[in-house]
């Protein structure tokens, strides 16, 4: 509508041009060198015009012979750019598609087009690995470094030359460099991390945290956790480096890895690992009272067995009686959780107090019982029947099932399972890639290695047996004993017990034990 109204327009107006010159026709008058040219000022003008584009026409005539071979030699560039751009696009897609052939093919036809730019590099170097030719690859990657702008692409191709090729240095150096080269670039901070933290090399870790942080490739909670785990680390290798240490040097020692410890549970107070450490530190720089209140608050929300090992041992020469006092403090802070009733079950039988290891474990053996129960239930089942009546042939009977019974929890991650933490799956490699769970139904063919703590070596166990589902038979039936009864019930009652809010200045052996009697 537009266009229409827009040609109308121009009609009107050279039609009211036409009239205004046929109304005024007037006279064109040319005197020059003896001649008079005389006509109509309208066909003068028309003359004019008409030679005006006659001049034109000419000047573009030539500038265009001027100006041919630049404007072929353009075209030739042009075509030559397109085809290399086509060859460059099939190129990716065979890449993609896996045909080396054809990526080799199109990649040469694109280098020859485009001469060295960044995809033709690219393409040329990715060809070369579908190939198998890492050092033509890494010759391409190599020469994307000496331009600014192709140096981040082939510090990465070249770090990931070198991880393929197991070269943890040079992957390092090169996650490093290009680390620098752009900090905000995530798969590099993760990538120097992570070979950092393979190597345990915490102190430059830690500082690539930091830098992490700062550029805000993580968030600030992934930040803290990783910190309390590298921490954790130095602190468990101070403190057994510190054990190689005598006199003056092993309490310095022990106080550097305290503080390392405490730094860490001050990250989580709950991790199991760093407390029963932290607890033990301090039980050996003479705090034991501390250490227990550690272990203490963590008990109430996440219970662990390395926690009630570590607070069973804070004192050195308890008795037993003792100790089993001071395990009734601590499972009364969660008292029906199941690690609660396995301490306190081997607190009692260590005392001897049969009556209350089996009320302990009640719930899970007797005739109210709802699950069955795991293996360190039936091993415990097993001492009490023995230590009590002397019953060989009853504790061989719970040995027998524990042999069948459901595993305990463990630390598990990725084809591994160990009572010890790591911050390192040592199967993979994997940076705190390990969390405390209950096993479930797994292939008996597996390769799971298991710590020293299960069978005396980090070794893979079944590597060469056909994998076959383990499932665990039905449980042996047990006599009916009677009703389970509150945990309180087998514990030794304790008058004017002031608990875990005694005084905060106990420092001695002595006093921990004046505290809970």
């Amino acid at each position: 509508m537009l266009r229409a109204l827009y040609i109308f327009l121009v009609i009107a107006v050279l039609a009211a041009l036409g009239v205004w010159l046929a109304d005024n026709p007037g006279e064109l008058v040319l005197d020059w060198r003896g001649y008079e040219l005389r006509t109509s000022f309208v066909i003068g003008f028309g003359f004019l015009v008409v030679l005006a584009g006659l001049v034109l026409i000419a000047w573009r005539m030539a500038s265009g012979i001027v100006r041919t071979p630049a404007s072929v030699s353009s075209f030739l560039d042009h075509r030559r750019r397109s085809n290399g751009f086509l060859a460059l696009s099939r190129g990716m897609v065979a890449v993609a598609a896996g045909d080396a052939a054809d990526a080799k093919r199109h990649a040469a036809r694109a280098q020859k087009l485009l001469a060295d730019t960044p995809l033709t590099l690219l393409l040329a170097a990715q060809a070369a690995q579908l190939e198998g030719r890492d050092a033509d690859a890494s010759a391409h990657f190599e020469a994307m470094l000496k331009s600014p702008e192709t140096a981040f692409l082939g510090l990465r191709g070249l770090f990931v030359q070198a991880r393929r090729a197991g070269d943890r240095t040079r992957a390092l150096e090169l996650a490093r460099q290009a680390f620098r080269l752009r900090p905000n670039a995530g798969w590099a901070a993760q990538a120097v991390f992570e070979i950092e933290a393979a190597e345990e090399d915490w102190g430059a870790a830690l500082r690539t945290l930091d830098a992490s942080l700062k550029a805000k490739q993580i968030s600030r909670n992934e930040a803290r956790r990783r910190r309390m785990v590298m921490l954790s680390a130095q602190a468990m290798a101070a403190a057994e480096a510190a054990k190689s240490e005598t006199g003056a040097h092993r309490q310095q020692a022990d106080e550097m890895a305290l503080r390392q410890a405490m730094l860490a549970v001050a990250l989580d107070p709950t991790f199991a690992p760093v407390v029963a450490l932290a607890a033990k530190l301090n039980a050996a720089t003479g705090h034991p009272r501390k250490g227990a209140k550690l272990i203490e608050a963590a008990w109430g929300q996440a219970p662990h067995p390395e926690l009630a090992e570590a607070y069973m041992g804070l004192v050195a020469g308890e008795s037993s009686y003792d100790r089993f006092k001071r395990m009734q403090l601590l499972v009364g802070r969660n008292r029906e959780h199941v690690e609660s009733r396995v301490a306190l079950a081997r607190a009692a039988i260590g005392a001897r107090d049969w009556l209350a290891a089996r009320g302990a474990l009640e719930v899970f053996v007797g005739a109210g019982a709802t699950t069955r129960p795991t293996q360190r239930i039936c091993e415990l089942m097993a001492e009490i029947e023995e230590g009590e009546f002397g019953n060989r042939g009853s504790a061989r009977e719970w040995l027998s099932r524990a042999l069948q019974a459901p595993e305990d929890a463990a630390w598990t991650g990725e084809a591994w399972r160990s009572h010890t933490w790591t911050p390192i799956n040592p199967a993979t490699g994997e940076f705190d890639a390990l969390t405390w769970r209950e096993p479930g139904m797994r292939l008996a063919g597996a390769a799971m290695p298991v710590s020293d703590d299960d069978a005396g070596d980090d070794m893979p166990l079944g590597a060469d047996v056909a994998p076959v589902a383990v499932i665990a038979p039905d449980p042996v039936p047990v006599p009916p004993v009677e009703a389970a009864r509150d945990i309180n019930d087998y514990a030794l009652h304790m008058p004017d017990d002031p608990g875990p809010d005694g005084p905060d200045d106990l420092s001695d052996e002595g006093d921990l034990e004046k505290s809970v009697r």
